[in-house]
């Protein structure tokens, strides 16, 4: 947030704790739904369930990842290992895609094999106990996705919103077999399938900007808060990289060409203080300074 500056060892430890809360609802709901959806047939919970499973299994990368990710700069990684963060996310993206190989086969193997399956009132007590678990997991982690500026956070967010998706989906699948339509039963997987290739392909694409030093903050707020500073003429090749929430920022500034070192010096701590404050999230501003003569500026 603007005008915040995070505590960084307490910032992974708050996500590390998010994660194990969603890690710990995504095993209960893996557990419920999977195991019932087997004694029950329905493909529709059981492929829930899987789903909330490979979930499960991702948060324990993404956790791996956060822990990685929170080791200070040494001699070997200079800028830190913040990167491991995008890179959990892409294993959980893998794990996501594995996750709809398998739920195909299964809807392939129901088609043939022509099962119908049983729906009781617990099928029901489940699943509406799972979009409701769900829709307050959702709210409570991407409001502290916003708060801690944490990409893998608010990529686990859109995905349990996609959750309540995925369990009105299966609710509706649920109904129709009670109503005569057991074929909806496998369509319901197929559609929670899509919906996870979709989930996973976000995921891999947000990865990819941070892997690749995509821009992640605003350039523009960038340099008007440099330009801001009195004794700053002019403020051109801004540049931010990294991940939301530590983003390393470089820039070039002219001064008067009259300006001493230490008086520069003093303009760049400045410089630094005020985009830090105006934007947020900043871990690293370098600033390059150069006199307004030498690149014939007024």
């Amino acid at each position: 947030m603007p005008g915040e500056r995070l505590d960084l060892s307490k910032r992974h430890r708050m996500i590390r704790q998010v994660l194990l809360v969603v890690l710990g609802v995504d095993l209960l709901l893996a557990f419920s739904k999977g195991f019932y959806g087997y004694l029950t047939e329905s493909l529709g919970m059981l492929s829930d369930g899987f789903h909330s499973a490979i979930h499960a299994l991702g948060g324990v990368i993404s956790l791996v990842g956060v822990k990685l990710a929170a080791r200070p700069p040494d001699e070997v990684h200079p800028y830190g290992y913040e990167r491991y963060e995008p890179l959990a996310a892409m294993g959980v993206a893998l794990l996501m895609f594995i996750a709809v190989w398998k739920i195909l086969g299964g809807v392939w193997s129901r088609v043939h094999s022509l099962e119908i399956p049983i729906v009781t009132r617990t099928s029901f007590v489940i699943m509406i106990g799972s979009l409701i678990l769900s829709f307050g997991l959702a709210a409570w982690e991407l409001r502290l996705s916003r708060r801690l500026s944490s990409a893998i956070l608010q990529a686990d967010a859109g995905r349990v919103w996609g959750d309540t998706l995925v369990s009105l989906s299966v609710i509706a699948g649920l109904v129709a077999v009670r109503a005569g339509l057991p074929w909806l039963d496998a369509a319901v997987s197929v559609a929670v399938a899509g919906f996870i290739a979709w989930t996973a392909w976000t995921i891999v694409r947000g990865a990819s900007q941070v892997l690749s030093d995509a821009v992640v903050a605003d350039i523009e707020s960038i340099a008007r808060a440099a330009s801001s500073v009195a004794g700053v003429r002019d403020c051109h090749q801004v540049r931010a990289r990294g991940v939301s929430g530590m983003v390393r920022v470089d820039l070039h500034i002219l001064v008067d060409p009259k300006m001493t070192v230490e008086e520069s010096h003093h303009l760049v701590k400045e410089v630094e203080h005020r985009i830090r404050d105006q934007v947020g999230g900043i871990t690293e501003v370098l600033v390059h300074v150069g006199p307004v003569a030498l690149h014939g500026r007024q």
